[in-house]
């Protein structure tokens, strides 16, 4: 099941790479300062959505974007907190603060992702991300 979550995230991810393509002439950087991120909340979720299945993976952005952390949360209270977890160790992990893209899948649950059944998924194609604890409003996010 985890690889079939990478596979989606990887969907995701070559999405995000093509609108960053043919929205803009460069690519964002990674920053490399000091600070490091350890969770992130998505606040003002349609009530729509309330407890609803959601995937959030980062990514560095740009051409030859790679995915750095992900996680898994049910939507409550139209909001959602992960914890970030290593893309490829699964294990809890904190990034560097910098600029990042973000990408969420919104489903039923893991099953409706594996069988492409989404109900919304939505990009940020670079965004800063700073502090231990990063806050994003739904309305940063775009639909492809």
């Amino acid at each position: 099941m985890k690889n079939k979550i990478k596979v989606i995230g990887v969907i995701v991810l070559l999405a995000a790479i093509g609108l960053t393509m043919t929205a803009c002439g460069s690519s964002p950087s990674s920053g490399s300062s000091a600070g490091t991120i350890r969770s992130l909340t998505i606040t003002g979720i349609p009530a729509q959505y309330n407890g609803r299945f959601v995937m959030m993976t980062i990514d560095t952005g740009g051409r030859g974007a790679r995915n750095v952390a992900w996680g898994t949360r049910t939507i409550s209270g139209n909001s959602a907190t992960f914890s970030l977890l290593d893309w490829v160790t699964d294990q809890p992990t904190a990034i560097r603060e910098g600029n990042y893209g973000v990408n969420i899948i919104i489903a039923a649950n893991m099953q409706a992702i594996i069988d492409d059944r989404q109900e919304y998924v939505g990009i940020i194609m670079s965004r800063a991300l700073a502090g231990e604890a990063v806050s994003i409003e739904w309305g940063e996010f775009i639909s492809p």
